[in-house]
């Protein structure tokens, strides 16, 4: 609840105001500030206010402050900025606080130059702090508004006084001798706790997209898994047309051969394209890169899993017992929240997309501009490059994990990514071929971005729809 006209009075008639000189202003969040004051009599002593806020107030301030926010934003170096500039040095010369309302006016004078700092403890969009000259010509203001006439160079118009209350307001239970005090003291912790709550739902809102997305990449390798399982099916089929080669002919499509296990018939499709006995070889190449595929599956199954189990421990142990401590829960969820702010703030500025891949992260250009920019700011020499062999297109970076190799689960979701933006699209499969950056060199007077790559691998791959669709299913600007 924010403090009535009354409230504000009594606090204002505790404080030194006239005759203090700014030393310094600090801005917490959006909608808080410190103004640190020295006065030749009671030394130096801190003003707290906090505009548009369910805790809107002015007091004393005697602790250090805990604020609802995290971050900074241009607003808040904008106004700072040009508070100290502008205001600090200044001395206080006159104080008013318009007759029943919740408006104060600071008048200050800055070495002979006279400014008015209007404190509006208002709720909703009338909630402000103004900076005019002499003449209320609007100099900077914390929110700029310019639907209601609210910004620099406008001339600000006082509201007119009023003639009467308009309704009973009445001072709370005193508790404590010092007005300023004991309002410090509740909002303080009532503050406290509204912060607490609201980063507490900002954590559990994290926890659950962290736990839907290593959900779904669990999903996703167990249906890999599961694509990939009958690789000894596929050596038996190997093995049996081994047994028989003497029956295979060349372009033949198929082949009907005795299980000698069950006794069976077994029904074989060839390659009509092929000689018969490469049929053999065909098999088990197939039969290698299933069972490469399920051993990989295993792996991150096996690593999706844990990594799962560990952040629903991590979230447990954030969030469990936290009402216990506050304090130490806000300091611990604040840390939690601004890793994350870190992350999507670098996804936001770099161009191109920004995709996870298990613990891997892909960063892809989408044409020549794009490519280039990560390779000139955005990707160092460990971090791996990818492109489509013979087709124009986007580069996919994948960024180095210490003590990771790159598995094949994340080497096929970058190859899809750079198929899907490059001229092979149509063709829905591609060869390709992948080096770490510091294996690159730039072509003498090339296009833009264009690379000459050494020590490259190759890999031959065909378009995964289902693959793209999981990858991109959060990225509707690809």
């Amino acid at each position: 609840m924010s403090l009535n006209w009354r409230e504000i009075e009594l606090i204002l008639s505790e404080l030194p105001l006239v005759g203090s000189s700014l030393q310094q202003t600090i801005q917490h969040d959006f909608h808080s500030l410190s103004w640190n004051f020295y006065h030749p009599e009671t030394g130096r002593w801190t003003l707290y206010t906090e505009i548009g806020t369910p805790f809107s107030r002015l007091h004393l301030l005697t602790r250090p402050v805990t604020v609802n926010q995290q971050g900074k934003t241009a607003k808040l170096q904008r106004f700072i900025q040009f508070c100290r500039a502008n205001l600090q040095g200044s001395k206080i010369v006159a104080v008013q606080q318009q007759p029943y309302d919740r408006l104060v006016h600071l008048r200050l004078d800055n070495h002979g130059v006279l400014l008015n700092l209007y404190l509006r403890f208002y709720s909703g969009p009338g909630a402000n702090i103004l900076i005019t000259d002499a003449d209320d010509v609007i100099l900077d203001l914390l929110y700029r508004r310019p639907n209601r006439g609210e910004a620099s160079g406008q001339t600000y118009t006082l509201p007119p006084p009023r003639l009467e209350e308009g309704r009973d307001f009445l001072i709370r239970e005193r508790t404590d001798t010092s007005f300023n005090r004991q309002i410090e003291q509740e909002y303080g912790s009532e503050s406290n706790e509204f912060t607490y709550q609201e980063l507490k739902r900002k954590v559990e809102a994290k926890r659950e997209r962290e736990l839907k997305s290593l959900t779904t990449t669990l999903a996703s390798h167990l249906r890999t898994l599961k694509a990939s399982e009958d690789y000894l099916r596929i050596r038996k089929i190997a093995d049996l047309l081994s047994a028989n080669q003497h029956q295979l002919k060349d372009n033949q499509q198929q082949v009907e051969l005795e299980d000698w296990e069950t006794g069976e018939t077994v029904v074989i499709e060839l390659d009509p394209k092929r000689k018969g006995r490469e049929n053999i070889l065909l098999y088990y190449e197939k039969y290698q890169k299933a069972k490469g595929a399920y051993e990989n599956a295993e792996r991150e199954v096996l690593r999706a899993k844990e990594e799962l189990a560990q952040a629903e421990l991590h979230f447990a142990s954030l969030l469990e017992g936290s009402e216990d401590n506050q304090q130490a829960a806000i300091r611990s969820f604040k840390k939690e929240l601004s890793s994350e702010t870190s992350v999507s703030q670098a996804k936001v500025q770099s161009p191109g997309l920004t995709i996870q891949s298990g613990a891997f992260t892909l960063m892809v250009g989408r044409n020549a501009k794009e490519n280039d920019e990560l390779l000139r700011h955005y990707v160092r020499g460990n971090d791996y490059w990818m492109h489509t062999r013979d087709y124009p297109g986007g580069y996919v970076f994948i960024k180095y994990n210490k003590g990771k190799s790159v598995p094949l689960e994340v080497l096929l979701d970058a190859a899809n990514l750079a198929i899907v933006f490059s001229k092979a699209k149509k063709e829905g499969k591609a060869d390709l071929y992948y080096t770490q950056v510091k294996h690159l060199r730039r072509a003498k007077g090339g296009k833009t971005g264009l690379v000459l790559p050494t020590q490259e691998k190759n890999l031959a791959v065909v378009l995964d729809e289902q693959r793209l669709a999981r990858l991109l299913l959060e990225h509707d600007d690809a």
